[in-house]
């Protein structure tokens, strides 16, 4: 019993000075997996982590011994209450996604925009949000552009009394509304 607290006590010790690293200092963790099968086939995969103060690197890359795979890199930044997040991901062959979003609560209203862009150039865009209206209500709000400028949106109020109205509006620009009621027990 007692070696065993002695490991926990080392254990966790050793948990606190990882977890209380200085945040400026720039701490870093690479991890290689190789797996094969009874077949004959085989692949390796590479992660890296890189942090520092309010910014973490991720890329990795996985490779087959038949010349199959991908890279990709995800960077995570906050600043002034911000997240944002671009990774891009590549192919073996060259053809390449990226993506990019930003998330941020201020003034009673949370929202994240995104993008994707395609190997060909073709990019998809989409904003939602969260927020309470003047009147109390809860508002949930999304929209998305396609790669040729169509959209659609979506918009679902809730009063806190059990109603419930959800406004679409589609690519076309046709709009339809419902409104549903539920019933809410007060205690």
């Amino acid at each position: 019993m007692h070696t065993n607290f002695k490991l926990a006590a080392a254990a966790m010790t050793a948990l606190t000075l990882t977890l209380l690293a200085a945040p400026a200092e720039a701490q870093g963790r690479t991890r290689q997996t190789t797996v094969s099968n009874d077949a004959g086939r085989s692949a390796t995969a590479t992660r890296n982590v890189d942090r520092s103060d309010a910014t973490r690197t991720t890329t990795g890359s996985v490779e087959t011994a038949q010349g199959y795979g991908a890279s990709r890199s995800v960077t995570n930044e906050v600043s002034d209450g911000t997240l944002t997040r671009s990774g891009t991901t590549t192919t073996n062959s060259g053809a390449t996604v990226s993506s990019g979003s930003s998330a941020s609560c201020q003034d009673g209203a949370c929202t994240r925009d995104a993008t994707v862009t395609g190997p060909s150039g073709q990019t998809v865009s989409g904003t939602k949000s969260v927020s309470v209206d003047e009147d109390g209500n809860l508002v949930k709000q999304a929209a998305v552009t396609g790669p040729e400028g169509q959209s659609a949106s979506r918009a679902v109020t809730r009063d806190g009394e059990g109603e419930k109205t959800t406004t679409r509006t589609n690519a076309q620009g046709e709009t339809s509304s419902r409104t549903r009621w539920v019933e809410v027990e007060k205690n």
